[in-house]
């Protein structure tokens, strides 16, 4: 039963890694569209 935690463990881990990841391309793509927006001004 113990290795069925340590697969928790590491399925949890993997997901927050995802989120985490999508997190900051979201704020990164964000940034470059306000960004091309003032360059269109």
């Amino acid at each position: 039963m113990k290795s069925m935690n340590y697969l928790y463990a590491a399925y949890i881990a993997t997901w927050v890694i995802h989120g985490t990841y999508l997190m900051i391309l979201a704020r990164q793509y964000s940034r470059v569209r306000k960004e091309m927006e003032s360059l269109r001004k």
